[in-house]
């Protein structure tokens, strides 16, 4: 058998490129992880598709491990731990030869060691990473060694727990299916669970329940635009609000002060949580639910957006064992989808990972997420003082809002943790700026900032109904390179006739370098930090935005109308890029 790596036979299949096996192989160094896994949770390939591939090279057989049920004889030659840690499950016992599945068939020394452990020669098959470890939980069963050590425990009969009574927020669970059923169900009932079910299967991101003067307007914010979806007469207004606030656990008597509740609904097989937030208005309550799908919630790095250029270096940066990295927009683009990306390929049994959130939005396996409550004082600063003395690797602070938090999170970074946070700000410039504005000294920046990733979304053009188009003058004003063509939806079922269908992100990663530390360790304009950041190669929003328009993915309306022009290529692109250039590449200071 040949000893050729699973990097090799991916890239020789055509399922990864050469760029995507790098960027892996630096995160797998960095993180100790398997390559193949490293690539499934970057979205490279699928899991499947690396068994498939490996298959097919190697010509080893592909088995599905829950077709087999081996005998407790075949399953005490490895144990449950070796089989956890290696990835691999026993099938079968044939002629002296013990046939065993592997994630990793090219593992050719765990092959030598059951070898020589069982006295039995070995068939190899091949089994995707997660068909094993189901096959593991579902015939090794519960260890009894752990049973053994349970038994070996003192009782502490005069121990005794005391509970206090606190009012609970636990989530209350809703059978739509069982409502939908109900042909007795009272109207109102039905009418709040079309609301939500319907914005459900559209893959809204909230419901507007907005009250006017003669009739109630519901929205639905779908790939980030409101869209009406239907109205109803005033007069029902109270029952609706009062319906969503039994489903929320909120107090039906109080119409004058906000409140905030929360939910959850099964639909078929799938579970999406309800965020509920009701505001006094003039006409009446207004009611915003926002809807967080879990199965949706978690989205690899590389299915983000990010580009080749940018993807790298940031990987080198979540690499490091230390140092701080901000991620920065407006609110909804993006930066916590983007945060639990990096989560994940971060998630290792090694490290302590933790997070201090408002709220706790996706559950992550394996980490500990934190929420943070003001109104018993439980801020983002105490929280992460606390988290601190928690032993963690990696922190994560859902928002650097005041100057305790970022101190805190600054001194952490220079403490040996990788600390990752975000920010209100328009771009990566104005995010130094911010916390220098908000009493962080410049050498707590320049120490532990470590890079600073600026977003936006934008809605891709529907694939369905994608037709070439002209740019119509739209480009006049806008200081970029025309180009020959254009794209936009035309409109379709698939796409509900808006042109559009999801969203995408469009990515600005601006690295603390030398020149950047020593001009922020003295007085400066925005346009300076501008002028280091574009001769250290930093690729801003606006360019990333048009190179996405260039290749199709969204349409120029859609650029102008969400990506902001910085001012150092609005005004004068061409003479101020080619100085920068210059200057970077004769040698000469930036600064000057």
């Amino acid at each position: 058998m040949k000893k050729k790596r699973i990097g090799e036979i991916l890239t020789d299949e055509g399922l990864i490129t050469v760029e995507q096996l790098d960027n892996a192989l630096l995160l797998q160094k960095a993180k100790n992880k398997r390559l193949g896994k490293v690539l499934a949770e970057l979205g490279y390939v699928t899991a499947i598709q690396i068994a498939e591939t490996i298959s097919k090279q190697l010509a080893i057989p592909l088995v599905d491990c829950s077709r087999y049920s081996p005998s407790k004889q075949i399953l005490s030659l490895i144990p449950r731990e070796t089989a956890e840690t290696k990835l691999i499950f026993p099938l079968e016992h044939v002629n002296n030869r013990l046939v065993v599945a592997m994630a990793d068939p090219l593992d050719f020394r765990t092959i030598d060691d059951l070898s020589f452990q069982t006295g039995m020669k070995m068939n190899i098959a091949v089994a995707s990473e997660n068909n094993i470890l189901n096959a593991i939980e579902q015939n090794y069963g519960s260890s009894e060694v752990t049973w053994d050590v349970l038994k070996e425990i003192p009782s502490y009969g005069e121990v005794e727990f005391v509970k206090e009574e606190v009012k609970t927020d636990d989530k209350q669970s809703i059978s739509f299916q069982a409502l939908f059923k109900d042909s007795e169900a009272p109207p109102i009932v039905k009418l709040v669970t079309m609301i939500i079910a319907d914005a459900v299967n559209y893959k809204a991101s909230d419901i507007h329940i907005e009250p006017r003067d003669k009739h109630v307007q519901v929205r639905y914010r779908i790939d980030g635009e409101l869209k009406n979806v239907l109205s109803f007469p005033s007069r029902i207004k109270d029952s609706v609000i009062s319906r969503v606030k039994i489903i929320a656990n909120m107090d039906i008597t109080n119409r004058r002060f906000p409140q905030d509740g929360r939910s959850a609904l099964r639909l078929k097989d799938k579970t999406v949580d309800l965020r509920i937030s009701t505001l006094p208005s003039v006409h009446g309550e207004n009611i915003v639910i926002r809807l967080l799908d879990p199965s949706t919630g978690l989205i690899a790095l590389s299915k983000l957006g990010i580009s080749e250029k940018i993807i790298k270096p940031l990987i080198e940066v979540i690499s490091q064992p230390q140092g701080m990295l901000l991620i920065t927009g407006p609110t909804g683009s993006g930066k916590t989808t983007t945060l639990y990306s990096i989560l994940q390929q971060l998630r290792t049994e090694t490290k302590n990972i933790i997070t201090i959130e408002d709220p706790v939005e996706y559950k992550v396996p394996d980490i500990t997420q934190v929420g943070i409550n003001d109104a018993i004082g439980f801020s983002f600063a105490n929280a992460l003082r606390s988290v601190l003395r928690q032993d963690p690797d990696i922190v994560m602070v859902g928002e650097i809002r005041d100057l305790d938090t970022a101190e805190i999170g600054a001194r952490s970074a220079l403490t040996g943790h990788l600390v990752l946070s975000t920010l209100h700000t328009n771009d990566t410039v104005s995010s130094i700026t911010r916390l220098l504005d908000i009493g962080l000294e410049s050498f707590l920046v320049t120490s532990a900032v470590t890079a600073v990733i600026a977003q936006r979304l934008v809605r891709k053009i529907c694939l369905h109904c994608r037709i070439e188009t002209t740019a119509n003058g739209e480009t006049v004003n806008l200081p970029v390179t025309p180009l020959k063509t254009y794209y936009k939806g035309e409109g379709c079922q698939k796409c509900n006739h808006t042109g559009y269908s999801g969203r995408v992100g469009v990515y600005e990663l601006l690295r603390m370098d030398t020149p950047l530390r020593r001009l922020i360790a003295r007085k400066f304009t925005e346009g300076e930090l501008w002028e280091v950041a574009r001769a250290s190669g930093t690729k801003t929003l606006f360019e990333d935005g048009w190179e996405k328009v260039a290749e199709g993915i969204t349409t120029i309306d859609e650029f102008i109308s969400k990506i902001p022009c910085p001012e150092v290529l609005h005004n004068n692109p061409d003479k101020r890029a080619s100085r920068f250039r210059k200057k970077r590449e004769s040698g000469e200071s930036v600064l000057k």
